[in-house]
């Protein structure tokens, strides 16, 4: 019986692929502040503070893997991504270290080297951080985190470049960005079955999307996207194109809520 451990259950991302993950050998460990609607009748579901590392560590134990899907989604003010996206890593690592989890994944985004372009994310393997605004910079602060707890204590760590999460292709900048719930599954799975130790970036999109950005380190950890859509001219994306998309713009500023 293996058993994982999601954070941010109750969360967009957690409700869609729960569902794809469940297998009959398998137990859940469902935690988040809020009620979890998407909860079997054998799934443990705990209710807690992020911050909260006692409670923390008393989740994770057995678990093989921690799914770390919890916190702040988008945009706003430093102080409220701080405490969340930032202190609440830090307190995910330091609970996982303690309860030997086997594998973390840490929920980054493509907004963490948002002012990079889609020419960058072709030519060069793993982009350093630059990010666009303050949600960007929680992320990468999170993979700093991700970077530290590996290599001092060595935890097997992935920190994924969550991009257009959707069933449609459409959303976000379009196809070429597109992660399909049965991809973001396929992507916990590789985590799941992970046994290397290390921080690894990878990129969370579709099939589609690994036509355009190098993802030569996702591939090194067993994820293979299998989900594509059609990319026509009109939804190619252009090579200066920032990978931010509209929040990159001058109307969306750092803390604000994007427009």
């Amino acid at each position: 019986m293996d058993r994982i451990a999601i954070t941010g259950a109750a969360g967009r991302i957690g409700a869609t692929v729960l569902p794809l993950l469940r297998r009959p050998e398998r137990e859940f460990v469902l935690i988040d502040s809020k009620r979890v609607s998407s909860a079997a009748s054998d799934d443990v579901v705990i209710e807690l503070d992020i911050l909260d590392r006692d409670a923390l560590r008393e989740a994770f134990r057995g678990a093989d893997t921690v799914i770390h899907l919890a916190g702040i989604p988008s945009e706003t003010a430093w102080e409220d991504l701080l405490q969340t996206n930032i202190d609440g890593t830090q307190a995910v690592l330091e609970a996982a270290k303690d309860a030997r989890v086997g594998s973390i994944m840490l929920a980054s985004s493509i907004h963490a080297v948002g002012m990079s372009t889609m020419e960058d994310a072709r030519r060069t393997g793993t982009l350093i951080p630059r990010p666009e605004g303050f949600y960007g910079v929680s992320k990468a602060a999170m993979e700093a985190l991700g970077s530290m707890y590996a290599d001092r204590y060595g935890m097997t760590v992935v920190s994924a470049r969550i991009c257009a999460f959707s069933d449609d292709p459409e959303s976000g900048l379009g196809p070429q960005t597109w992660f399909a719930p049965a991809d973001a599954a396929r992507l916990i799975e590789a985590v799941h079955a992970l046994d290397r130790p290390g921080h690894h970036i990878v990129w969370g999109v579709s099939a589609t999307g690994a036509d355009a950005l190098e993802v030569a380190e996702g591939q090194g950890i067993g994820f293979h996207p299998a989900e594509r859509a059609a990319v026509s001219a009109s939804s190619a994306l252009a090579p200066d194109t920032r990978l931010a998309g509209p929040a990159a713009e001058a109307r969306n500023m750092p803390g604000e809520h994007w427009s």
